[in-house]
């Protein structure tokens, strides 16, 4: 088993980015002058620092060699957004008079907010009705790939004219991830995030949300407002185009593989995670899998 003591942080059971070198030098190498101006310069002069971010990870994500989405263009309405939690939050007060819906094992930032504010109910626990809205990851929190009842509760979902909300944080971590949005007419948003791509991102909370409509709220009014944060949308645009699509997948697999096999583990198919038995039970989240995190253990020590 592994030696937990030797994890830093909220250990295997977090979420974190894996520590990477390459990513700390870039961080090092950003052009003071640069980041003064866009905190300094006139906002009447700066650029559109979201819009650039928009067009440079949506490019990132239909660039990928490992995995393949088909149909984001026809989500016409792009927003910054401060990671995926912001998209959650909009997602959740646009329909705050409904039943949420999740899977056990999802990421835990819904439940958390859910059972204090919200009428909730896990999707293994009742079937889809007409008053609910549903959230799924993609690739699936817990099995760092696609959920496999995800298609048929995106049916069931189609049927009673039930709000879907695909979250696709761990998408710039994974490979195999292949899902044709058309197929579906009720997913009216899907979102991506920076924070388990690259190191310390995280702190940028920069991420993307696809939309199939104007929503006129709090996200698109802030990104009409230039009120976003114009420090984490250029520094992500440098991230995105300094970094080649599917890097920490290409880079650190070997390492997961080779980890995995030398400690009895199982690598998934997001290159940060793998999956133990019994003697990881105490990491176990709602599901029949242990999923751990690896970040620490197969990153560069810095």
């Amino acid at each position: 088993m592994i030696n937990l003591d030797k994890v830093p942080g909220e250990g295997i059971g977090a979420a974190n980015a894996i520590p990477d070198l390459e990513v700390v030098q870039f961080w090092n190498k950003i052009i003071t002058d640069d980041l003064s101006y866009v905190l300094t310069g006139s906002p009447y002069f700066l650029p559109n620092n979201n819009e650039i971010f928009i067009e440079n990870f949506d490019n990132y994500i239909k660039s990928s060699k490992l995995n393949n989405l088909i149909g984001l263009d026809e989500y016409k309405y792009r927003s910054f957004v401060h990671g995926s939690c912001q998209a959650f939050d909009s997602f959740w007060m646009r329909h705050n008079n409904k039943r949420f819906r999740c899977f056990k094992g999802e990421f835990f930032y819904h439940q958390a907010n859910w059972k204090k504010y919200h009428k909730w109910c896990y999707l293994e626990d009742d079937r889809i009705s007409s008053e609910d809205v549903v959230v799924i990851s993609l690739p699936f929190s817990d099995y760092c790939k696609e959920h496999p009842k995800m298609r048929d509760i995106l049916g069931e979902c189609e049927m009673f004219d039930v709000p879907v909300l695909i979250d696709c944080a761990y998408y710039v971590i994974a490979r195999d991830i292949n899902f044709d949005f058309t197929e579906y007419d009720n997913i009216e948003e899907i979102t991506f995030s920076l924070s388990k791509g690259f190191h310390s991102a995280t702190r940028l909370r920069a991420g993307i949300r696809y939309s199939k409509k104007y929503h006129d709220d709090n996200i698109d009014i802030m990104n009409e407002w230039n009120q976003y944060s114009h420090l984490s949308a250029y520094l992500g645009s440098k991230l995105l185009t300094h970094f080649p699509e599917d890097y920490v997948m290409n880079k650190f697999r070997d390492k997961q593989l080779k980890f995995c096999k030398e400690n009895n583990l199982v690598p998934s198919d997001c290159v940060p995670f793998a999956f133990g038995g019994e003697e990881y039970k105490q990491f176990n989240r709602g599901t029949e899998v242990n999923r751990v995190c690896l970040s620490y253990l197969i990153g560069d020590k810095l």
